[in-house]
């Protein structure tokens, strides 16, 4: 196994440690810690990553990012770009009232900055609502997050130092989604009571200005349409098969211009939607939703398919029996440079060798396991409990860990 952590601010250097390959899979990859004597209490999320083997020499090392420790307040929200450069949400909390600020991660810094934030300060019992995309070195998006939509914008296109307002409903249409852009769901219809929408169609965000366009068009689904995942080469979204009504997937290989139906095998009524992440020709769509026999599980997995063909087809390599885990998944798979797939879930940390068929728990994990997202940099891990601890990899096999805030 190795590790790499990045440090606060003013050092430079990278801490690298080799493990023996006999070791195994380890809870949270934590050895010489600078932020120990802090008290953070990181072993509430065992066993978050590691590899059983130590990579090749040749290998890609893992992306190297710096913490933060001085920074105010508790991440809420974190992205990067491909170049490594990033931002992040924070919120500094008193008794009644949350300050909401940005930092920002230039390319190649040693260290965070804090930007200026558009976000006005909002009342502890409000809460947080606000999300962060980076759309692109120095270029961030942040969405109020407020209900019924649509929501006030802040766009920055200069690292966080001027912001402009707009607004996420769309002014226009646009034939493709932009590289490095994600495809975004939109309600253009309530239900009568007003709780939910009863329409949904798909936009996309322009990177140069943060601008959202209607896409041209639409992935042939019947609502809720909402977006499913993206890799180099593929867009996804998910929705109701307009002849079955059963959750399938339109897939675009031009970007948006046009769409397939992909249609993986036994998706039932309980199903909410398909995820799907993977490199190259492998990939995996989990299908998350409510287990039918298992009323302590809030984020139930029902099954996982495999494609090796771009997914064009689809097999159901893992499916739920009641007491067999993984029961659960916690943000998105991690489809490994290894072929390894992990899931964490409400119960710790699962692991297959197999391609799905069947998982291992990682030695010491139980619990809550931290929630995993995607970004242009590669997989983010987060804490489950809201502390500032992040680790993040561009192949899922080997980690660097950073920490964020001063948790106040």
């Amino acid at each position: 196994m190795r590790w790499r952590e990045g440090r606060g601010r003013g050092s430079r250097g990278i801490a690298v440690a080799a493990v023996p390959a006999v070791l195994a899979l380890v809870s949270a990859c934590v050895a010489v810690d600078t932020d120990r004597d802090r008290g953070r209490d990181r072993g509430r999320d065992r066993g978050a990553h590691s590899a059983e083997r130590a990579p090749s020499p040749e290998a890609a090392a893992s992306p190297w990012v710096p913490s933060g420790t001085d920074l105010p307040g508790s991440p809420m929200a974190v992205d990067f770009a491909r170049d490594g450069s990033g931002f992040a949400l924070l919120a500094e909390c008193g008794k009644t009232r949350c300050r909401q600020r940005v930092a920002v991660l230039d390319r190649g810094a040693d260290a965070w900055r804090l930007g200026r934030s558009p976000l006005a300060d909002v009342t502890v019992e409000h809460g947080i609502t606000a999300t962060l995309r980076t759309l692109g070195p120095g270029r961030a998006l942040i969405t109020e997050g407020v209900w019924p939509p649509p929501d006030r914008t802040w766009f920055t296109s200069d690292g966080g130092r001027h912001w402009r307002q707009g607004s996420a409903k769309p002014s226009g249409t646009t034939p493709v989604v932009p590289e490095g852009a994600p495809l975004v769901e939109d309600c253009t219809r309530m239900d009568q009571e007003g709780n939910s929408c009863e329409h949904f169609r798909v936009l996309t965000v322009l990177p140069t200005t943060g601008e959202f366009r209607t896409l041209t068009t639409q992935p042939p689904l019947r609502a809720p349409v909402i977006p499913a995942g993206q890799t180099e080469d593929l867009v996804f979204a998910s929705g109701r098969d307009p002849r079955s009504g059963r959750v399938v997937l339109a897939v675009s290989e031009d970007r948006g211009r046009s769409w397939r139906l992909s249609r993986p095998t036994g998706t039932g009524e309980s199903v909410w939607a398909l995820h799907v992440t993977g490199t190259g020709k492998v990939l995996y769509a989990a299908e998350p939703g409510e287990l039918p026999d298992e009323e302590n599980v809030k984020n139930g997995l029902l099954a996982l398919h495999r494609s090796t063909d771009g997914g064009r087809t689809w097999t159901r390599v893992w499916e739920h029996r009641k007491g067999v885990d993984p029961r659960s998944l916690l943000g998105t798979p991690i489809a490994a440079a290894d072929d390894s797939l992990t899931i964490h879930s409400e119960d710790g940390v699962w692991r297959s060798t197999d391609g799905g068929r069947s998982f291992a728990r990682h030695e010491g994990s139980g619990g809550m396991s931290g929630w995993v997202t995607k970004t242009a940099l590669g997989y983010l891990w987060s804490d489950s409990f809201g502390a500032g601890s992040r680790r993040i990899s561009t192949d899922g096999v080997r980690w660097t860990r950073f920490e964020l805030g001063d948790g106040n």
